[in-house]
């Protein structure tokens, strides 16, 4: 298969760069997952209509039935509870999604728009050769392209051997499970701070509720919450435990794991971009990953598009317009995490205090 942009991953960023590449030129869209599975990370900001009206994705959108997020609430600093409603966002309340219904969407939108899903397949490897891309698919089967958008995840490495450099600020690790709720439907978000780390829950659209603490991968408390599960140790934790609440206890899902490490690679380079977590992977206290995948995919494609057309000073461009949003990313997030001072000596917290960003970050 001969296209012009070769698009690797159909998550968010992958399609979100597809669906805006997809009416201008030729474009594969490559994924290992025959259709999308649920996954962690389901808030969306309001400022995400803009995305989805410029990709050609917001009527879906509109009438999936996702679950409105108007409400933040959060223990953090003190114990004093803190509210955070959306009336004072110009751009309104988030949304809490079915991820699953909301990637699916994002496919079907980018391949009514023209581009063609190579489903399922994992890419085996990328050779450079003088104009254009060989990927090498495990099907035996090869695709060539012009471009390459790399939107494959947090753990990508197809980029590295052209030029990618990556570094990784934490070690931060999620712990998480589900579990049917019972009662009336809760809108809200809940984050609370602890001396290990740091606890989040939130009810889904279809009736379950998350919940996931976070800490950092070498600390026992990652392991003992692997072994009991969070909730086990969620419903025991003051503040926490009154808002999970009421929940079916035959429902409770196996306790699940996954990388949460802040890190940002290269987003540019010869014929490839990056986009998504394979560009910048943000925190989940940020509330912003999937919003950052949107971006991040729409800009790669508006950069390959622009280098396709013959704009070289495209590439740059776009290596130094991610760069620029990581700064302000870890500006935050130092800020943040540097307002909770409780625990001052606890691992967790010594690591993000007094320059943790600068200090503890490292090439990978």
């Amino acid at each position: 298969m001969k296209v012009d942009i070769a698009v690797i991953g159909a998550g968010t960023a992958g399609a979100s760069a597809a669906s805006f590449l997809a009416p201008h030129v030729s474009v594969a869209l490559i994924d290992r997952a025959d259709v999308p599975v649920w996954r962690i990370g389901e808030t969306l900001p309001g400022a995400a209509h803009r995305v989805l009206m410029a990709i050609g994705a917001w009527q879906s959108f509109a009438t999936a039935g996702h679950g409105a997020a108007p409400l933040k609430v959060s223990r953090w600093g003190s114990d004093e509870v803190v509210e955070l409603d959306s009336f004072r966002d110009p751009d309104g309340a988030g949304w809490r999604l079915d991820r699953a219904r909301f990637e699916a969407d994002l496919r079907a939108d980018a391949v009514a728009r023209g581009a063609r899903l190579v489903v399922p397949t994992t890419v085996l490897g990328l050779k450079r050769l003088a104009d254009r891309w060989e990927i090498a698919l495990d099907t035996g089967k090869t695709v060539s392209a012009r471009q390459v958008v790399d939107a494959s995840g947090r753990q990508s490495r197809l980029v590295r051997p052209f030029g990618q450099r990556r570094i990784v600020m934490d070690r931060l690790a999620c712990v998480y499970q589900r579990v049917r709720q019972r009662g009336a439907a809760d809108p809200s978000t809940y984050t609370q701070s602890t001396p290990e780390g740091w606890w989040y829950t939130a009810m889904l659209p279809d009736g379950y509720r998350i919940v996931a603490f976070h800490g950092d991968s070498d600390q026992p408390s990652i392991r003992t919450l692997m072994r009991e599960g969070p909730l086990a140790v969620g419903v025991q934790t003051d503040g926490l435990a009154d808002e999970i609440g009421s929940f079916e206890p035959a429902s409770i899902s196996s306790p699940q794991v996954c990388a949460a490490n802040s890190a940002a690679g290269s987003s540019a380079g010869e014929g490839w971009f990056a986009a998504g977590d394979s560009a910048i992977a943000l925190d989940p206290l940020s509330s912003q990953g999937l919003f950052n995948a949107l971006v991040t995919g729409l800009e790669a494609g508006e950069a390959a598009l622009a280098v396709l057309g013959g704009d070289m000073d495209a590439t740059q461009a776009h290596a130094a317009r991610t760069g620029r949003i990581w700064q302000a990313y870890a500006a935050h997030h130092a800020t943040y995490y540097g307002m909770e001072r409780r625990w001052p000596t606890a691992p967790f917290w010594r690591r993000r205090l007094g320059g943790h960003s600068a200090a503890h970050a490292s090439s990978r």
